[in-house]
């Protein structure tokens, strides 16, 4: 199947995942959902689950951090309540290129795991701790808190990590 910007839209939308696209085809996409008038398009929980597990790929295709997180702002359900103290392992070419991922967890375990692991393969990892408020949390899905990196408050350096 030849798939089109608004054919993967509308997987997506429904919380679908599709791998075997071109990353560009998956820029055209979110600069079409981007574009969309009606949010309710979004099936929000579905979406928080796809990105929580499929994010980083996806993030990495598309390469546009910005594009990437007004796409997420409308698709995620968001949170209410209380803000959380949150850690992510990233890649230390990233965080010293200020992108900081979106995906967080309130296990100081779970992301040193990221920053020695997966993390470190292309330039060594990094350990990060912040708050975030509850406006920065755009869902919270089996621990990964989704988060717009622009509200996260108090960001700091743990640990550094070699190269893999």
């Amino acid at each position: 199947m030849k798939h089109t910007a608004q054919s993967l839209a509308r997987q997506f939308c429904l919380g679908a995942y599709v791998n075997a696209v071109d990353a560009l085809l998956w820029h055209d996409t979110f600069d079409y959902m981007a574009s969309l008038k009606d949010d309710s398009v979004f099936q929000k929980k579905q979406i928080a689950s796809l990105w929580a597990q499929y994010g980083g790929d996806l993030r990495a295709k598309i390469k546009d951090d910005a594009l990437v997180l007004k796409v997420l702002k409308r698709a995620l359900p968001g949170a209410h309540g209380d803000g959380y103290t949150v850690y992510r392992g990233e890649s230390w070419f990233l965080f010293d290129n200020d992108q900081i991922g979106f995906c967080w967890t309130t296990s100081e375990d779970i992301a040193t795991t990221y920053a020695k692991g997966l993390n470190a393969v292309e330039s060594g990892g990094v350990l990060l701790k912040c708050y975030a408020p509850p406006e920065a949390i755009l869902a919270i899905e089996n621990n990964v808190f989704i988060c717009d990196p622009t509200y996260l408050l108090r960001l700091s350096t743990l640990a550094l990590f070699p190269k893999l």
